[in-house]
């Protein structure tokens, strides 16, 4: 990724992210997934769009974060739903485990608490990267956070 890019995570992470999930969770972000960062590729794999900022390697994707306490948090799940969008099915309920085996433990955090950090750090982002993609701007981005650096005329901050 270009220096810019890398720059701006890091202020991202050092004064967004660290300080929402030390107050929301009480445990900092150990991990991000990075889904795309580098991927020389013309916008949405279409042969007709303009090149992506992908290509220039002054964009990253983030799927999701993963706090020093184990617990994950997707910006796919946890994302605000519409109060017109019907809920996901409940997972299928834990199965009666083996003797010895690791039963997943329940999580501590609650949904909503999830709900809240995912857009507040999208939010956020807007002060930091040129263009901010999530779940509301496309159904392209329904599952990630796309950041860049490239200044747009509109807003994208969506």
């Amino acid at each position: 990724m270009t220096c810019q890019l890398a720059r701006a995570l890091n202020t991202w992470l050092d004064k967004t992210v660290q300080p929402k999930a030390e107050v929301l969770f009480g445990s900092p972000v150990a991990k991000l997934h990075n889904a795309s960062s580098y991927v020389c590729r013309n916008r949405y794999h279409d042969a007709y769009q303009p090149l992506s900022e992908h290509a220039l390697a002054n964009a990253i994707d983030i799927p999701e974060f993963v706090l020093a306490s184990g617990e994950r948090i997707t910006v796919l799940d946890n994302w605000p739903k519409n109060p017109f969008t019907p809920p996901l099915p409940l997972p299928n309920p834990v199965r009666v485990a083996a003797v010895g085996a690791l039963v997943p433990m329940a999580s501590t955090i609650s949904a909503d608490q999830k709900s809240k950090f995912v857009k507040y750090l999208h939010d956020d982002a807007c002060q930091t990267f040129g263009t901010v993609l999530g779940p509301d701007a496309n159904e392209a981005h329904k599952n990630h956070f796309h950041f860049d650096m490239k200044q747009r005329r509109a807003s994208l901050c969506q």
